[in-house]
């Protein structure tokens, strides 16, 4: 057996890579697309952070609804990770953006706007009025969209631990056959945008937990089996897994494979491995590193912000714009952390980390 043990990870530093991934290639392909190409981002996109995102979801949230003592405590602890940072920078967002005069000129009245903050800060992040589609990318935070999903896996985990589960048990049998059910409807979704990804039904099956569950039930599946799988991924050296998966990933991406959200399975559980071994590889060191603290989620909801406001004014196509608008992610991201997140979090009475 591996001297692993599920609580001493590097999780929240695989959480901060994965969200630097999506906020440095979001801001580079919006702001200098033109760049992209070079072998620095072709390899950045080998290991995309949403899928990333939504693994280590399923990792987590599973054990922590698990040990949770009860349903209310489970909810509350979601509740504060999501919530405050949330409702501060949709808030922050759309002072901003009324700020630059947009909202007159677009001929949106304070209904509309409040109608839009409402939206964002509950569970409708996908929604994106007509009024808002000459601001930036537009839309208000394209990023946020996965937080109505992840808020759907939330739900979900409840449910599917009272259906399918017996005692916050789930067999391996049932996870492995809901894993390929719904691999099925990550297919679907793909194979259906040529055709229909402008319809509304479409986007509706895009923003649904649907397509993206499977990648959340593996991470339940490899956190149920933990001690078993462990046992063997511990015997593989990290450094020379990374490598070749980089050394074969790439060559396929020269294909014309999808590394994005649209990821194949295969390649997506390839990813996971790494995430899986990394994960446990000197855990004690990049624990010291962040010293517990996660500014993942904060540059995660900010970075689209800054880059529409960029783009609203112009600041784009220079090395130095994509240069500021990360440090002034990163930036907020910290004060996120610190002020909102930090002192949100000491309101848990209960947490899978002590």
């Amino acid at each position: 057996m591996s001297n692993w043990t599920f609580r001493e990870n590097s999780l929240d530093f695989i959480r901060l890579l994965a969200a630097a991934q999506v906020a440095v290639l979001h801001s580079a392909e919006f702001m200098f697309a033109e760049k992209t190409g070079t072998l620095f981002f072709e390899i950045l996109r080998l290991f995309p952070g949403v899928p990333i995102f939504f693994f280590i979801s399923g990792y987590l949230i599973s054990k922590s609804y698990e040990v949770s003592p009860t349903l209310n405590i489970y909810t509350k602890n979601r509740a504060l990770r999501i919530f405050p940072a949330l409702i501060v920078v949709v808030f922050i967002n759309i002072l901003m953006v009324w700020s630059t005069g947009y909202f007159s000129v677009s001929g949106a009245n304070l209904k509309d706007i409040v109608l839009l903050f409402f939206a964002k800060i509950s569970f409708l992040q996908f929604y994106n009025p007509d009024f808002m589609r000459a601001f930036g990318d537009g839309v208000l935070n394209g990023s946020l969209w996965t937080i109505c999903v992840e808020l759907q896996f939330y739900i979900l985990v409840p449910i599917l631990y009272l259906v399918f589960g017996k005692n916050r048990h789930l067999k391996n049998l049932t996870l492995i056959v809901l894993i390929i059910i719904f691999i099925a409807f990550n297919r679907l979704l793909y194979h259906l945008a040529d055709e229909h990804s402008n319809e509304v039904w479409w986007k509706l099956f895009k923003v649904s937990f649907l397509p993206w569950f499977y990648m959340f039930l593996t991470g339940i599946f490899i956190q149920r089996n933990f001690k078993i799988i462990s046992k063997y991924v511990a015997k593989i050296p990290f450094f020379p897994l990374l490598f070749f998966y980089i050394f074969i990933a790439y060559f396929i991406s020269k294909t014309g494979t999808d590394f994005g959200n649209s990821i194949s399975p295969f390649i997506f559980f390839s990813v996971v491995l790494i995430i899986f071994r990394m994960a446990y590889f000197k855990p004690l060191i990049f624990g010291k590193l962040l010293k517990g603290n996660d500014i993942s989620y904060g540059i995660y909801i900010w970075h689209m912000v800054i880059v529409n406001q960029f783009i609203y004014y112009g600041m784009r196509d220079e090395y130095w714009h994509f240069l500021v608008a990360i440090t002034l992610t990163l930036l907020l991201a910290i004060t996120s952390w610190f002020f909102i997140e930090k002192p949100s979090l000491k309101f848990k009475k209960f947490t899978i980390k002590k």
